[in-house]
C-alpha cells in the first residue's frame, strides 16, 4: 500500500507544481528532487510489497516511506497556501504597503522553513535508501526472485480446477443449470461465447462443471476441453492443454508444437467437430484476445464457456450473472456439510438450527463461506462450540483453512485474489469503503467526493474534458465490474448512473482486514472508545468513530493523539432525520488536527454551538459535512478554508448561513438544507465559478440571478414559490446552461391559470432543457397536451394540489423518458382515469395518494410495459383495481394502504379464497394490503 500512497502523492505534487506554480517557484527545484527520489522508490516498493510484505523490517520501511510521502505532500501544500494568503490583495495606500512588507518577511521565513524541511525529508529518504542496500532487501524472505517465482508457481498449481472433480455437497443452482444448458446447446450464433460472472466464492466453477458434465451437453458435443486460466495466464501452456484434450491421440506431438502451430491445429479441430471449451477463472480481456485466433467463434460449430470475476471479460459473450444462495438454500448446504458425519442430530436440538441460520445470514449467501463454516462445524458437536464459531466468524472465515472441505482454501485467500489484482488507485478506493457502517447503502455521489478529497482520483485519468467527478464514477464502475462491490443503479436516471453501492458482508470483512494490515484506517466502535483512543501507537491516517446513542462515550475521545489524521468521520448510529439526537460535547478538542482533508459529522446536535474548532486552522480541508446534524449557525470563518471543494449543510431544522460563501473560489459542491436562512438580504453565489453541484437553492433566500455566472454548474436542485423567482431561475438557466446536465425543480404556489403570462410561464417550465425531476404543487386546469419538445428528459414527476379537472394520464403517458409518477394530494379531481395503450413506455413506479373523487381506473393492454412498483393510498372512492394490470407482467411490488374495506377484500386471498380482483394481480410477487383503522 505504500506504493499506492507514494503514487498518489507524486500525482498531487505534480499537480501542485503546475497549479500553484506562482507560489512554489522558489522551492520547485527542491520539490522536483523529492519527486524524482520518490519515483525511484516506486520500483523498490512494487518489489517489496509483492515479495516480502510479511517481514517486519520491510513493513517498518514501508511505514516510514508512507509517512514521508504524506509529510512532503502536507509540507508543500501548506507552504503554497500560506504564500497565496500573503499575496492576496490588501487595502490601498500606506497600510497596504506595510501589510505587503510584513508579508514579504513572512514569506522569506516560510521559504527558509520549507527549505530546511525539504532537506530533512531528502536526508531521511537517503537514509532509507541506504538501509535498503545495507540489508539487501532482495534477499529477505529466502532466495529473492527464485522464492517469489516458486510461490507464484505453487499458487498457480493450487488454484487449478478440473472437469472431473465431484462436489460432495451441492445445493441450489437447478434453475441456473437448466438455463445455461439451454444456451450452451442452442444453435444461436450470438451464443458462441457464454460467461458466468460473479464475485469469488459464488460457485462459478461448480456451476460450469455441472453444465459441462450435463447429459444433454455431453450428447450435443463431440469433443471437450477444460482449462483453468488464473491471473498468471500461461498462453502456450493453455493452448497445449486444450489441444491435448481435444486430440488426445496426438499428445506426444503437441508437446513439441510452438505458438503458431498450436493455434492452427486448435482452429482446425474446432472447425471439424462440435467442441465445448471451458476457460475457468479468466481474469483479463487481454488473455482472451491473446488466444482468440485459435477459436472459430464466427464460423465454427463451437461453444466457449467462461467463468470470471471481471464483468468486462463476461461482456465478451452472453453474460450470465450468478447470484448468492437464498437463506433456505444456504441453511441446506450448511446442514449437508456440518452434519454429514451423522454424529449430531440438529432436529433434536433446535438451538443448532437457530445458530446455523444466523451463521448463514452472516455469510450473505456466499457458498464458499458457508462451505468453510460447514467444514469447521463438522468437527464440533457441542452447542457451545457452535456459539464460539458464531462469535468469531470473521477469524474462522479469513484466517483459518477449511480442513479440506472445499477446494478453494480460506475465504480470505480466495477473495484476496480479487483485491491483489486491483490497480493501486482502486485499492485505495476499495479500502475507503471500510469507513462505512455494516450493510450501509453508500451514496455514490457522496463517495466520489470523499475519494476526490483524499486524492485517490487521479487527474491523469481524465479524458475528453472529463471532470474528476466523471473519473470517480468510472472508478466505482470498475470496482463493480471486478465484483468487489455491489452496485445499485438509479432506476430513475436517464444515463444509468449509480445510486449507491454496498459491500457484501464477507467482502467487507476482507476490506477491514486489509485496512488493518495496511494501517489505512482506524475504526472505533462505541464500546471500544475508551481503550482505543489511548493507543498512540496507531499510525492510521483515517479515523472513523461510530457512536451509539445509548453509549455516548465520545467525550472521552482524545483527538490530540491523532494529529496525523487526514480524514475524521464522526458517525452516529442515529439514522437520517430521526428525532433522536447525539450531543456533541463542547470540550472535545480538535484544534491540533491541522492536516485534515475530510471532516464529516453525521447525526450530531451541536447545542447552539457554531462549531467546535476554528476553521482557519484547517487549511488542507476539502470536505466539510454536517449531514443530518443540528447546527444553528455556520460560522463566517468557513470562508477561510482555501481548498474546500465540498460543503454539505443538509442539516436538520433551520441553519443560518453568513453571506460569505461567494468568497470560496474553489467550492465545487454545495448542499443546502431545505430550510436555511441568512441575516442580510440574500446569499450571494456569484464568485463560485468552479461550482458543479448546487442542491436546494431557494428563491427566497439565495440570489438566483447569480446562477448565470456559475459557468461550470452541472447539477441544480432549486425550490421556487413565486412567479418572480421562477422567471429569474428560468432566465438564468437559459443564459448559462451549456454545462447544466441535470435540473431538479420544485414549484409551489405559482400562478399558471389566471393570466396568459402564467400559461406562458408554464410552457417555459415544460420546455426547460435537461429538466430531470419536477415536483409540481400549483393549480392547473389540465396538464398540457404533449408536444414535441415538452419534457423530453423528465424522469420523475410529482403532482399535488393541482386540482386538475381533466384526466392527465393521456398527456403524461406520452412523456418519453418518465420513470416515476406520483399523483399526490388532490392532484386530480375527476372520477375516471385511463392509461392508454402504448402510454408510459418507460414508467417504473406509479403512486396514487389521496385522489378523493377517483372511482374508475382503466389500464389498456400495452400500457406501462415496464412498471414494477405500484402504490395506492387513501383513494376512498376507488372501487377496484383495473383488469389491465393482468397484462403488466413486470410488476414486482404492490402496496395498498388506507383503502376502503371492500376494496381491500377484493385484492386479498384469505383461507385459500381469492377476492374478486385478486386474479388481476396474483402474478405480482409482493402484495401488501394495509386495512384502514
Amino acid at each position: 500500500m505504500a506504493e499506492a500512497i507514494v503514487s498518489v502523492v507524486l500525482e498531487t505534487l505534480r499537480n501542485l507544481l503546475v497549479e500553484e506554480a506562482t507560489f512554489l517557484y522558489k522551492v520547485s527545484g527542491q520539490v522536483e528532487e523529492v519527486r524524482k527520489e520518490l519515483k525511484r522508490m516506486l520500483c523498490f516498493l512494487k518489489d517489496a510489497e509483492s515479495k516480502s510484505c510479511k517481514d517486519e523490517i520491510v513493513r517498518n520501511w514501508l511505514r516510514e516511506i508512507r509517512s514521508l510521502a504524506y509529510r512532503i505532500e502536507d509540507l508543500v501544500e501548506t507552504y503554497a497556501v500560506q504564500v497565496a494568503a500573503k499575496k492576496s490583495p490588501g487595502r490601498r495606500g500606506f497600510r497596504k504597503f506595510l501589510k505587503r512588507s510584513a508579508g514579504i518577511f513572512g514569506e522569506l521565513r516560510s521559504l527558509h522553513k520549507i527549505g530546511n524541511e525539504i532537506e530533512n525529508v531528502k536526508d531521511e529518504i537517503s537514509s532509507i535508501t541506504a538501509s535498503f542496500q545495507r540489508y539487501d532487501i532482495k534477499a529477505i524472505g529466502g532466495d529473492g526472485e527464485s522464492s517469489s517465482s516458486q510461490n507464484e508457481q505453487y499458487q498457480q498449481w493450487v488454484r487449478q480446477t478440473y472437469a472431473h472433480e465431484v462436489e460432495d455437497h451441492f445445493v441450489g443452482m437447478e434453475n441456473d443449470i437448466a438455463k445455461l444448458v439451454s444456451v450452451v446447446t442452442d444453435d444461436h450464433k450470438n451464443h458462441r461465447i457464454i460467461s458466468i460472472w460473479g464475485m469469488g466464492g459464488l460457485g462459478k466453477t461448480t456451476l460450469a462443471r455441472k453444465v459441462y458434465k450435463h447429459k444433454d451437453v455431453q450428447r450435443y458435443f463431440e469433443r471437450f476441453a477444460w482449462v483453468c486460466v488464473t491471473q498468471q495466464a500461461q498462453i502456450k501452456a493453455i493452448l497445449q492443454d486444450l489441444l491435448m484434450q481435444l486430440l488426445p491421440e496426438k499428445k506426444d506431438d503437441v508437446r513439441f508444437m510452438e505458438g503458431r502451430e498450436l493455434v492452427q491445429q486448435l482452429y482446425q479441430v474446432q472447425m471439424e467437430s462440435k467442441c465445448l471449451i471451458v476457460l475457468d477463472d479468466i481474469w483479463k480481456v487481454d488473455d482472451w484476445k491473446s488466444i482468440l485466433a485459435a477459436f472459430p467463434v464466427a464460423t465454427g460449430d463451437i461453444k466457449v464457456l467462461f467463468t470470471t470475476r471481471n464483468r468486462k471479460v463476461a461482456e465478451i459473450g452472453f453474460l450470465y450473472e450468478l447470484k448468492c444462495l437464498s437463506e433456505t438454500e444456504g441453511w441446506e448446504l450448511l446442514q449437508k456439510i456440518a452434519f454429514s458425519s451423522g454424529t449430531t442430530d440438529f432436529e433434536t436440538v433446535p438451538s443448532f438450527k437457530d445458530i446455523g441460520r444466523e451463521l448463514v445470514s452472516k455469510c450473505g449467501g456466499l457458498p464458499l463461506a458457508i462451505s468453510v463454516l460447514g467444514g469447521i462445524l463438522k468437527h464440533k458437536d457441542s452447542l457451545a462450540d457452535w456459539e464460539i464459531v458464531n462469535r468469531h466468524i470473521g477469524l474462522y472465515l479469513h484466517n483459518m483453512e477449511d480442513n479440506g472441505e472445499t477446494d478453494g482454501g480460506s475465504v480470505g485467500r480466495v477473495l484476496s485474489l480479487s483485491y491483489d489484482e486491483l490497480p493501486y488507485h482502486l485499492k485505495l478506493c476499495f479500502l475507503y469503503l471500510g469507513c462505512f457502517k455494516e450493510d450501509e447503502e453508500i451514496r455514490a455521489d457522496h463517495l466520489y467526493l470523499l475519494w476526490m478529497a483524499e486524492g485517490f482520483v487521479l487527474s491523469k485519468h481524465r479524458t475528453n474534458g472529463e471532470t474528476l467527478l466523471d473519473v470517480a464514477k468510472r472508478y466505482l464502475n470498475e470496482l463493480g465490474q471486478r465484483s468487489m462491490v455491489q452496485l445499485k443503479v438509479d432506476e430513475f436516471s436517464l444515463n444509468k448512473r449509480f445510486h449507491s453501492c454496498r459491500l457484501h458482508d464477507i467482502m467487507r470483512d476482507l476490506c477491514l482486514e486489509k485496512g488493518r494490515e495496511e494501517e489505512f484506517v482506524k475504526i472505533i466502535n462505541p464500546k471500544e472508545v475508551n481503550q482505543s483512543m489511548v493507543n498512540t501507537d496507531d499510525v492510521a491516517h483515517r479515523l472513523v468513530i461510530h457512536i451509539d446513542l445509548e453509549e455516548n462515550s465520545i467525550s472521552s475521545i482524545a483527538l490530540e493523539n491523532w494529529q496525523q489524521t487526514r480524514s475524521l468521520l464522526c458517525l452516529s448510529t442515529v439514522s437520517g432525520y430521526s428525532e433522536n439526537e447525539m450531543i456533541w460535547p463542547r470540550h472535545v478538542a480538535m484544534q491540533k488536527l491541522k492536516l485534515l482533508r475530510v471532516l464529516k459529522f453525521e447525526g450530531f446536535n451541536f447545542q447552539g454551538q457554531t462549531f467546535p474548532v476554528e476553521f482557519q486552522d484547517l487549511i488542507h480541508l476539502r470536505i466539510l459535512s454536517f449531514k443530518y446534524c443540528k447546527l444553528h449557525e455556520l460560522p463566517s470563518s468557513v470562508a477561510e478554508l482555501p481548498l474546500l471543494h465540498t460543503l454539505n449543510l443538509e442539516v436538520k431544522y433551520e441553519i443560518k448561513i453568513p453571506d460569505v460563501l461567494w468568497r470560496m473560489k474553489r467550492l465545487r459542491h454545495l448542499y443546502f438544507s431545505f430550510k436555511h436562512c441568512t441575516d442580510v438580504g440574500k446569499l450571494r453565489l456569484h464568485g463560485l465559478r468552479e461550482l458543479e453541484t448546487l442542491w436546494a437553492l431557494q428563491g427566497e433566500v439565495d440570489e438566483i440571478a447569480d446562477l448565470s455566472e456559475l459557468i461550470n454548474l452541472r447539477a441544480l436542485y432549486a425550490i421556487v414559490k413565486d412567479d418572480y423567482n421562477l422567471y429569474a431561475l428560468l432566465y438564468s438557466i437559459n443564459m448559462n446552461g451549456q454545462n447544466l446536465h441535470e435540473i431538479n425543480l420544485s414549484i409551489d404556489h405559482c400562478d399558471f391559470i389566471s393570466t396568459e403570462e402564467g400559461y406562458d410561464l408554464l410552457l417555459k417550465v415544460l420546455t426547460c432543457k435537461n429538466l430531470h425531476r419536477l415536483y409540481f404543487d400549483a393549480k392547473l386546469v389540465e396538464f398540457p397536451n404533449y408536444e414535441n419538445g415538452f419534457l423530453q428528459g423528465l424522469a420523475m414527476l410529482r403532482l399535488s394540489g393541482n386540482n386538475m379537472e381533466e384526466d392527465p394520464m393521456e398527456a403524461l403517458g406520452q412523456l418519453p423518458q418518465l420513470r416515476s409518477l406520483v399523483l399526490g394530494r388532490d392532484a386530480y379531481m375527476g372520477e375516471c382515469m385511463i392509461c392508454h395503450e402504448r402510454g408510459f413506455p418507460q414508467l417504473r413506479s406509479l403512486i396514487f395518494n389521496r385522489q378523493p373523487n377517483l372511482e374508475y381506473w382503466r389500464v389498456d393492454e400495452g400500457s406501462m410495459p415496464k412498471l414494477s412498483h405500484l402504490e395506492i393510498w387513501d383513494c376512498d372512492s376507488l372501487f377496484m383495481v383495473p383488469h389491465g394490470l393482468i397484462f403488466v407482467k413486470g410488476l414486482k411490488e404492490i402496496k395498498f394502504g388506507g383503502m376502503p374495506y371492500e376494496f381491500c377484500d377484493r385484492v386479498t386471498m384469505e383461507d385459500g379464497q381469492e377476492g374478486d380482483d385478486y386474479y388481476k394481480i396474483k402474478h405480482v410477487p409482493s402484495i401488501s394490503v394495509l386495512y384502514p383503522r
